[in-house]
């Protein structure tokens, strides 16, 4: 007898019993009102699996430079006749997730009791999440649909400035051969903007999913992911916009705007779908947080999309992803998820040129400790929207401008691991190995692959201690000659009381106006914390 018959005869035996009266969740049905849940089930007994069939040959070479069992019973598919047993209990049946081994359904709470019931279902947990979108400002509605103007292009190159990108392209990396999902809310344009033609006329989006609506057209609706894109690969003329020109693109449609909750389920489908398409890496410049979760719970483990997040880390993608723009905000504070993830590359924004925290980016750490953001990048930038070129802000635009950084460095060294890739990128923070929870360990610096010495420093800064205090003294004159006039530009001193434990007690940013900057009382520390403080490229600490 088959296992779907099985099942067929114990839902009998069980509704004979009157585990649930089906008579009455049918009417139950006609007066509660429908929720969103997850059905995790206890295992997978369907094990007909061939990954050489499954996969794509570069999802295939990606599990295999990362010395991966391909056949990790993560990958294999949910029990048909599980998805069956549950279907007649349920309104709707669509996510089908494999990581996770559970499938995402409409139905009423009655309903969604008696599935618990099922022998083969482990649990049932409520769905249903209100998205952020990591930006600040929709932009305009009109654009201009020529190229940039002048400002406008200074500003691009202000944008690839601030991470030394001219380096990479000296050196002629662009991101070839490196394959980037985009997970986002639409991409109207991106089949016609003259910034993505390189793209379309080399045939390097290779593959695009609607998963709101289960069709491959994504060239429509929000154009978030439009904005998003041009700043990993798009080109305005001449000018580069984002660094990874020469990539190739998996362009998934995940989240529509105007529902007030829209699920995650179309995140976790999209990860699993750029895995088995061979993506390298995945750019989510969306974040997941009130209303359905608390600050404590971004600890990198309780919402479906960390989950999905530390499992597509595992098959060997770098996850980037951004910070969010609760920074300001009187409700929330701190990081989203998935970035909340330790494994995953989280993205804050900074003002240029003072390359501090706006004031919108989300701090860290995240809910059990751990350093977030990782790095930062410029969030006020020029990009490309739907039918020109315009302005916009957020960790949403900084987040990219690392994507396509991350190409170039993965191209540069393709047998890195995605972990040897996320370390390489913290190391070339401009800050390194000096870190907080505004700016992680500072904006990546390019010229740190092609002359190391650059991220060593000269020394900068001088730490003493005079009559039970510590002093903190800088190695320049503050003033320098403008036209004949003395000036004193804008230099900030970054320091941090760091615990035992490696977590941070505290941290500061200050204005270096002259050499003397900074004096501490030592009896303010407690034994085992230490100082650090970063000034011009140089770190040094005072342990207690």
């Amino acid at each position: 007898m088959s296992v779907a018959r099985r099942l067929m005869g114990l839902f009998l035996a069980l509704a004979c019993m009157g585990a649930w009266p089906a008579g009455s969740l049918c009417a139950n049905r006609r007066h509660q009102p429908a929720g969103r849940y997850w059905v995790y089930f206890t295992d997978k007994p369907d094990n007909a699996f061939d990954p050489w069939d499954f996969f794509d040959p570069r999802a295939i070479e990606r599990r295999l430079r990362h010395r991966q069992n391909l056949y990790d019973p993560v990958d294999f598919p949910v029990s048909t006749a599980y998805i069956e047993g549950v279907r007649p209990l349920v309104d709707t049946l669509d996510v089908v997730s494999r990581w996770l081994n559970a499938v995402h359904v409409v139905c009423v709470h009655d309903a969604a009791t008696a599935l618990t019931r099922l022998p083969f279902v482990d649990r049932v947990e409520p769905a249903g999440r209100l998205l952020l979108p990591a930006s600040v400002d929709p932009g305009p509605e009109t654009e201009d649909s020529g190229l940039p103007g002048r400002r406008q292009l200074e500003a691009l190159a202000d944008q690839i400035g601030a991470l030394q990108g001219g380096s990479f392209i000296s050196k002629g990396y662009d991101g070839k051969g490196v394959r980037i999902a985009v997970l986002d809310a639409g991409f109207p344009g991106v089949d016609t903007h003259p910034a993505f033609r390189h793209l379309r006329e080399e045939n390097r989006i290779v593959a695009t999913w609607d998963f709101h609506r289960d069709r491959p057209d994504v060239y429509r609706y929000n154009p978030h992911g439009t904005m998003v894109l041009s700043l990993i690969a798009g080109m305005a003329g001449e000018q580069v916009m984002g660094l990874a020109t020469g990539a190739e693109f998996l362009l998934a449609r995940t989240e529509t705007w105007r529902e007030p909750l829209v699920e995650e389920k179309y995140w976790l489908a999209a990860a699993e779908w750029a895995d088995r398409l061979g993506a390298d890496i995945i750019n989510s410049s969306l974040g997941y947080s009130y209303h359905r979760y608390f600050p404590e719970q971004m600890d990198g483990h309780s919402s479906p999309v960390a989950l999905a997040a530390r499992i597509a880390t595992r098959k060997g993608i770098l996850v980037v992803s951004s910070a969010g723009n609760q920074g300001d905000s009187g409700h929330w504070r701190t990081i989203v998820t998935p970035a909340d993830v330790d494994s995953v590359l989280t993205i804050g924004a900074v003002d240029l040129p003072a390359m501090l925290r706006t004031p919108y980016s989300s701090p860290g750490p995240n809910a059990i400790g751990q350093l977030k953001p990782n790095l930062v990048a410029p969030g006020d930038v020029v990009l490309a929207g739907a039918r020109g070129y315009t302005a916009n802000r957020g960790t949403s635009f900084a987040t990219p401008l690392v994507t396509g950084f991350a190409a170039c460095l993965l191209e540069m060294f393709p047998f890195f691991t995605n972990m040897q890739l996320f370390r390489g990128l913290q190391r070339s923070g401009s800050l390194y190995p000096y870190f907080d929870y505004s700016h992680g360990y500072g904006l990546p610096q390019a010229g740190v692959y092609f002359n190391p010495s650059t991220n060593m420093g000269s020394p900068t800064v001088d730490m003493e201690e005079q009559e039970g205090q510590l002093v903190v003294t800088l190695r320049y004159n503050p003033m320098h000659t403008v036209n004949g006039e003395e000036r004193s530009p804008e230099r900030s001193l970054y320091y941090h009381v760091r615990n035992p434990d490696g977590t941070l007690e505290r941290y500061y940013v200050l204005r270096a106006e002259q050499p003397e900057v900074l004096r501490i009382d030592m009896h303010e520390f407690a034994p085992g914390q230490q100082l650090f403080v970063h000034f011009e490229g140089y770190t040094v600490s005072w342990t207690f």
